[in-house]
């Protein structure tokens, strides 16, 4: 008989299924994560338990990792108002009738995902009316979303019974004394208790969480003595623009945008003169702002991946359950989330060093425990206490956390100081036996650098921070900013779920700001504001697309001293925002077009181009990069007297947000221009900076390394 131990609610099952019962355990419930936290400050357990980056190489300098668990350890460092936020927002996330979700405790992430809730119940609520004008027997739709969880599973039952109801909007079911229990976003009713689950996800793409989620609520229906015949997820339809007449035929906006800008092939100067010369003015868009449903809601019946024969997700429910028992998973996962420390001793399972009911699929689309290797203990999730912040094999770069894990729980030591080589016997070797870090150029590049950092602690001179082996590489970088006008620029963005504007997509990255430091000499200095030009812009309207004058501004402004080299960190990011600008406004393509065309990366003295023209990482590194290139850490690495520090807007995610806040109304205009625009000013104009910052640092290395070779 189906009898489970302890609660296993729908996140906890998620989080243990796709990632580790470890994680799943700790935020299972308050008094676990409590004690993980005291785990944690007491220097015993290291817990990764939200890092939403597998390597530097997802980084994106527009969007910030959101590091929940850190973010509450260090919650006496927010101001009174920040913490008071954050401090409702995270007891009402542990209210949730299915288990605290790390993932949607982020503010946008909610906003959007019941924002698009709405539409897929307008959606069907709209295919409930079509269908009544051909049917004699009229249906119904209910929307339960306002009922507590009892409430709503007694409404559920009622109408169940009535037999009228097509679609139940948070449908409610629960088994085992409620130890499982479950709400359906959308459960389309049928006949002799069958029944089709519809979830709704603010995504654009079916994901293995989403396939949990939906296995999940099978398994209660079933219990409760449904017949599931189909699931599916209610998705964004990516392609649908806004009162748009573009038809989306590449594989997404973003290579369109690619395609649009092609065509133009290279982009003289004297043809955009004229133009960019004018006192030229953006109009408005007067349309109104009305969502199409049938075009923003699309319905995936497919499983998660990429392959273009994937099953369907009930096919893929069917061959895990032919693989796996679900009752026996269950039972497994109650068991952990029984267990309890007495007198504060941790669990003898949080030591496991591999992630138990992990569950994944091979490329060949077979299932199997996704860690089930015995050559490596894959768990980075929970692990013994060691200093993320001390230099080690932790920050490197482009290197799996699972083998990182494996190597720090395997070898001497976790940092960099305690050995005299990466090839030391006492570092684990890979299930070849051989070296992990043979060909791994970053791990080699960082520890050389700290090596002679610890021989030589007070003479950075000595710390090789230029790549000797490869200064050509160095200077043909450097040779780009030989010419003069030098535009360094930076945009802020923010996105939306349900398209805000006209002439958008869904999550369509729409800048409101941007910042442009201009060198028009080599006797700038970054400490002397009046040796370069600055300019910037920032949007000041509520309920206004901001793309307007940001267009009109960014194009003025950026040929103020001519024709020049234009410089962003992470160009590709810039480049993308400016290729949809071009397209979406074709009138202003070609000006647009040639700052794409000669706009170059400043982060490239960092990142690597492996796939292009071979060029290896951190041909610049200083040590307290610690294996990042975020212009947070490369900057203040380069020169410490510059810092965001003393930002109250200080990172871009925190920028983004508090942009939405005030285009949506949630901040008052007056609060706007009183107490946030000069925030918001402040940290785009401190990036622009930070970014001449180095590039005159840079310069002064090499001048250093010549004068001396």
């Amino acid at each position: 008989m189906f009898k489970l131990s302890a609660k296993v609610n729908k996140e906890t099952f998620k989080l243990a299924m796709k990632e580790c019962v470890k994680k799943a355990w700790i935020w299972d419930n308050k008094e676990n994560f409590t004690n993980a936290v005291k785990w944690k400050k007491d220097r015993i357990l290291e817990i990764d338990a939200d890092a939403n980056f597998d390597d530097e190489n997802e980084f994106s300098e527009s969007a910030e990792s959101i590091d929940i668990f850190s973010a509450y350890l260090n919650i006496d460092s927010l101001d009174e108002n920040e913490k008071e936020e954050f401090l409702i927002r995270w007891n009402s996330a542990w209210d949730s009738e299915t288990g605290f979700d790390p993932e949607l405790f982020a503010g946008e992430t909610i906003e959007d995902g019941n924002a698009f809730g709405d539409k897929v119940r307008e959606y069907f609520d709209m295919k409930n009316i079509i269908a009544n004008d051909k049917r004699a027997n009229k249906k119904i739709t209910v929307n339960l979303d306002e009922l507590k969880f009892f409430e709503a599973e007694q409404k559920t039952k009622k109408l169940l019974d009535e037999d009228n109801c097509e679609y139940i909007y948070e449908a409610a079911f629960s088994y085992d004394d409620e130890k499982i229990r479950t709400r359906c976003d959308v459960l389309k009713i049928k006949e002799n208790k069958h029944v089709e689950i519809i979830e709704a996800k603010a995504t654009t793409k079916v994901k293995a969480e989403h396939f949990f989620d939906l296995m999940y609520q099978v398994f209660v229906l079933e219990k409760c003595g449904f017949i599931v015949d189909d699931i599916c997820i209610a998705k964004i339809n990516s392609d649908y623009v806004m009162n748009s007449d573009l038809i989306i035929t590449a594989k997404t906006f973003g290579d369109q945008a690619k395609e649009f800008i092609n065509q133009f092939g290279k982009i003289k100067y004297e043809e955009i003169e004229e133009f960019v010369k004018s006192d030229f003015e953006v109009k408005y868009d007067n349309n109104s702002i009305e969502v199409e449903l049938e075009k923003l809601v699309a319905l995936d019946y497919l499983t998660y991946g990429t392959n273009a024969k994937r099953p369907t997700l009930k096919d893929e429910l069917k061959m895990f359950r032919e693989k796996f028992d679900l009752d026996q998973i269950f039972i497994t996962l109650s068991n952990y989330l029984k267990i309890k420390p007495e007198n504060g001793e941790i669990p003898e399972f949080i030591h496991n060093k591999k992630c138990t009911l992990n569950y994944n699929k091979d490329r060949a689309g077979n299932w199997d425990h996704g860690f089930n290797h015995e050559q490596y203990d894959n768990c980075y999730h929970v692990m013994n206490w060691f200093d993320k912040n001390e230099p080690g094999f932790w920050n490197i770069g482009k290197f799996k956390r699972a083998l990182k894990s494996h190597v720090i729980r395997n070898s001497k030591s976790p940092y960099f100081k305690d050995y005299e080589s990466l090839f030391e016997p006492s570092i684990v070797l890979n299930n070849k036996g051989e070296s992990f870090f043979e060909k791994n150029r970053i791990a080699r590049r960082m520890f050389e650098v700290y090596d002679l950092k610890k021989q030589y602690p007070d003479d950075e001179s000595k710390w090789r921070i230029i790549d000797f082996d490869n200064i050509e590489w160095i200077n043909n970088l450097l040779s780009v900013y030989k010419e003069y006008p030098i535009y360094m620029y930076d945009f802020e963005t923010a996105k939306w779920a349900i398209p805000r504007f006209n002439l958008v997509n869904t999550y369509y990255q729409t800048p409101f700001q941007y910042s442009i430091d201009v060198i028009v000499d080599e006797n700038y200095d970054y400490n002397k504001p009046e040796t370069m030009y600055h300019y910037s812009f920032l949007s000041n309207e509520q309920n206004t697309d901001p793309r307007i004058k940001f267009i009109e501004n960014f194009i003025k402004d950026s040929f103020k001293h001519g024709p020049g080299i234009y410089v962003a960190y992470n160009k590709s990011f810039e480049q993308g925002v400016l290729r949809k600008l071009a397209m979406m406004f074709p009138k202003y393509a070609k000006p647009l077009a040639y700052i794409i065309q000669n706009t170059v990366d400043l982060m490239d003295f960092f990142t690597s181009d492996t796939k292009g023209t071979g060029r290896p990482a951190f041909l610049i590194y200083h040590p307290y990069f610690k294996g990042s290139y975020s212009i947070k850490k490369t900057q203040p690495s380069l020169d410490p007297s510059f810092s965001y520090n003393d930002l109250v807007i200080n990172k871009g995610d925190k920028a983004s947000e508090t942009f939405r806040k005030f285009v949506d109304g949630r901040i008052p205009k007056a609060a706007w221009d009183l107490k946030v625009k000069e925030g918001m000013l402040k940290y785009c104009d401190r990036d622009t900076l930070a970014m001449v910052v180095i590039l005159k640092k840079v310069k002064e290395l090499m001048e250093d390394y010549n004068g001396k070779n």
